[in-house]
């Protein structure tokens, strides 16, 4: 059985105060929250979703949220919630050991990236119940440059150098591959105190090679107030 986690736990600090909670904030006619859960309600390789959540108050709107949502869909698939942890991989952990020993194979999405379709998450589903590690991910486009002397300010002269940016990747979500995978790449971040920011990471300590899903459309992750512009305009497109 193929599982997804959802992570709706992070404190959306970038957000500097202007919004309560990015995740629950208009898109449209929509949220990040509802947006993410409907395109893995869809997805039929998935049967069971574990929301990752920050804390009592937000699990009382993102549950009602999904409620009325649920009202419209047909869909099958067992819901769990799970209270996040302090860091992403805590939340990941927490989410992992929650779920039932039927689930072998697992997807994990960040809900800030609303606007994943349900096509991409059923073929990264295909893959991992492959035995393979996945993630949605980009090649570079964009120049990129490192400061050499990181001691200068950015806004004073420095010198640079500039990277070749041939095999260089954006990441993003869904990531996933075989739970037992992931539970011992997180094991082992645990034991040896490495922090890691996404799921490849994890499954990278030990070594298991990683196929690249480009998706052939915006992905973005919704991060700063400003990011809700461009949300709301795909929204509508």
């Amino acid at each position: 059985m193929i599982g997804a986690l959802l992570l709706a736990a992070g404190s959306g600090s970038r957000m500097k105060g202007e919004v309560e909670d990015k995740l629950l904030q208009p898109i449209g006619s929509s949220n990040a929250f509802l947006l993410s859960c409907d395109a893995f309600l869809q997805s039929n390789p998935v049967e069971y979703l574990v929301v990752l959540y920050k804390d009592a108050a937000q699990l009382e709107k993102l549950q009602s949220a999904l409620e009325d949502k649920l009202y419209s869909l047909s869909s099958k698939t067992k819901i769990d919630w799970v209270q996040g942890g302090q860091e992403r991989q805590d939340s990941v952990w927490a989410g992992l050991c929650e779920l039932p020993d039927e689930v072998t194979h697992v997807l994990i999405h960040d809900c800030a990236r609303p606007f994943i379709k349900p096509e991409t998450i059923c073929e990264a589903a295909d893959l991992i119940a492959q035995d393979q590690a996945v993630c949605v991910a980009r090649p570079l486009k964009d120049t990129l440059r490192l400061r050499t002397d990181p001691s200068i300010h950015p806004m004073q002269p420095s010198p640079t150098q500039t990277i070749n940016r041939e095999n260089h990747w954006v990441m993003e979500t869904p990531q996933g591959g075989p739970k037992k995978w992931l539970i011992e790449g997180l094991r082992q971040a645990r034991e040896s105190q490495i922090s890691i920011t996404d799921d490849i990471a994890a499954l990278e300590l030990n070594g298991h090679p990683v196929i690249m899903l480009e998706p052939n459309y915006p992905n973005p992750k919704i991060t700063t107030p400003d990011d809700f512009s461009y949300a709301t305009f795909l929204s509508q497109s």
